[in-house]
C-alpha cells in the first residue's frame, strides 16, 4: 500500500509537469525547451546505464557518452537532424578506438557494443519525441504519453488484482497475461484521446485502436528488455530518483520502445502528420 501511494504521489507531481512543458514549448514555439526536458531525462538515464552496464563487467566513458546524450538531442533541432547523425557515427568510431585502445580486445568490443547501443537506446530513442512533438504539436504528444501511461496503469492495476499466468518468468516474475491483456485494453481506449480521432469516431476507430494497441505492445516490450537487462545485473531497479517507480530508466523504458512506433505509425501508416 505504501509502495502505491508512493506510485501516485510522484505520477501526480511529475505528470503535470512534464505536460506543462510540452504545452509552452507548443504555444509559444520552443523547440529548445523540448530538447532541454528530453536532453536531462537522457543524461539521467544515461548516467544509469553506465551504471547497469559497469555491474556487467563493462566500463563505458561516462563523460563522453553523457556528454553525447544531449549533443545528440539539441543537434536535431537545425535544418532536419542531420547534425545529430555525423555525431552519432563520430562517437560510434571515438568508442570503438578508445575501447580498444584502454581495454583489449574482448573487453573493447563489449564496451564499443555497449556504448554504440546506449546511443541507439537512449537519444536516438527520445528523439523520436521531439520529432513528432515538431511535425504533430502538443496533442500528439499528450496521445502517446497516454496510451504509453494507460498501458503502464492498465498492466499494473490489472496484473496486481487478478495476474495469475506469468508472462515471461525467466524475465520478470511480476508480468503476467492478465497484466498485459489490462494494460493493451487500456492503451487502447487511450489510442481513442486524439482530438483528431474523437472528431470522426466511427470513421477513425480502426487506427486508433492500431495505435493504442502498438504502441502498448512496444510499450510492454521496452519493459521487458529493461528487466531482463537488470535481473542479469543483479538488481531490482536502476535507481532511486522517482520514489515508488524507481530510476530514470525505469520509469521511461516503455516510452523509448514505443516512441518509434508511434511515429512510424502515426507519419507513414495513418498520415496524421
Amino acid at each position: 500500500m505504501r509502495d502505491l501511494r508512493l506510485r501516485l504521489l510522484t505520477a501526480a507531481l511529475a505528470i503535470p509537469a512534464v505536460l506543462l512543458v510540452f504545452w509552452l514549448a507548443d504555444h509559444y514555439q520552443w523547440d529548445w525547451l523540448v530538447a532541454l526536458l528530453l536532453s536531462v531525462v537522457g543524461v539521467a538515464a544515461g548516467w544509469e546505464y553506465v551504471a547497469l552496464v559497469a555491474r556487467l563487467g563493462v566500463t563505458l566513458p561516462k563523460e563522453a557518452f553523457l556528454f553525447a546524450i544531449p549533443a545528440f538531442v539539441f543537434l536535431l533541432l537545425p535544418k532536419e537532424g542531420e547534425f545529430a547523425f555525423i555525431l552519432a557515427f563520430a562517437f560510434a568510431y571515438f568508442l570503438v578506438f578508445y575501447s580498444f585502445s584502454r581495454r583489449g580486445t574482448q573487453e573493447g568490443f563489449l564496451a564499443s557494443v555497449a556504448g554504440i547501443f546506449g546511443m541507439l537506446y537512449i537519444p536516438v530513442m527520445l528523439g523520436f519525441i521531439l520529432i513528432f512533438h515538431r511535425k504533430g504539436g502538443f496533442w500528439h504528444i499528450l496521445h502517446f504519453l497516454l496510451i504509453v501511461w494507460g498501458y503502464d496503469t492498465g498492466a499494473y492495476f490489472v496484473g496486481s488484482l487478478l495476474g495469475r499466468h506469468h508472462l515471461l518468468p525467466r524475465v520478470s516474475i511480476a508480468k503476467t497475461w492478465e497484466g498485459v491483456v489490462g494494460g493493451l485494453l487500456l492503451a487502447g481506449i487511450a489510442g481513442l484521446l486524439l482530438p483528431q480521432f474523437l472528431a470522426d469516431l466511427s470513421r477513425f476507430w480502426p487506427a486508433a485502436l492500431i495505435m493504442g494497441f502498438g504502441v502498448g505492445a512496444f510499450a510492454q516490450l521496452g519493459d521487458l528488455f529493461e528487466s531482463l537487462v537488470k535481473r542479469a545485473a543483479g538488481v531490482k531497479d536502476t535507481g532511486r530518483l522517482f520514489p515508488g517507480h524507481g530510476g530514470t530508466l525505469d520509469r521511461i523504458d516503455g516510452i523509448l520502445a514505443a516512441a518509434p512506433i508511434y511515429y512510424f505509425l502515426a507519419h507513414y501508416i495513418l498520415g496524421l502528420f
